[in-house]
């Protein structure tokens, strides 16, 4: 199973949830919100990664995923770009979660400390974000990873451009089931 078809099967098998009805979504939190709630499907990535929501909140966004073999690096512990794709995901979540409708962003920079190798061993890694610099052009958050143990494996700062979103880009609840293939529309 190659990796395109991973996702098409974690978005629509039993993952797929019932919409209210049509209308745009609104602010970023509402966004991430009803990612969180299923009342839309995260974008593929997430669950290509098995990544989940725990919390979203005004200006920050928790994370979780367990790490299993299938990460490994050649060498042994989780390869860097999963921990990188779970820090980055929380970091452009806690972003996200403080712009208004049709507002979002792109990454300028992202920069990782690793403090410790991580193995399936070290249970479920939860990356908590928050934004800390909101302006009208560009965005700052940081981020830290930590283990089941709570900790810290990780830390993490995003700096974002801001940028307006058309009609068109923003996600819709529509009246069906979503699949993976909505947001490859809307991209």
């Amino acid at each position: 199973m190659n990796s395109t078809d991973l996702a098409d099967d974690r978005t629509s098998s039993g993952q797929n949830r019932r919409l209210d009805g049509p209308g745009p979504v609104g602010s970023g939190l509402d966004l991430l919100r009803a990612m969180a709630a299923g009342e839309i499907l995260p974008p593929p990535a997430m669950a290509l990664l098995d990544i989940a929501y725990v919390a979203v909140r005004d200006g920050g966004a928790t994370v979780r995923r367990k790490p299993g073999v299938d990460l490994y690096n050649p060498f042994g512990p989780v390869h860097g770009s999963a921990v990188a794709a779970l820090l980055d995901l929380a970091l452009g979540s806690a972003v996200q979660s403080a712009l208004p409708a049709g507002q979002t962003y792109t990454t300028l920079d992202t920069r990782i400390s690793y403090l410790r190798p991580l193995t399936a061993a070290s249970g479920t890694l939860t990356a908590v974000a928050r934004a800390i610099d909101v302006g009208e052009q560009r965005a700052v958050a940081e981020a830290q990873l930590s283990d089941a143990d709570g900790q810290a494996c990780a830390t993490a700062t995003m700096t974002c451009l801001l940028v307006e979103t058309s009609e068109e880009s923003s996600p819709e609840k529509p009246n069906r089931t979503w699949d993976v293939s909505d947001w490859f529309q809307i991209a």
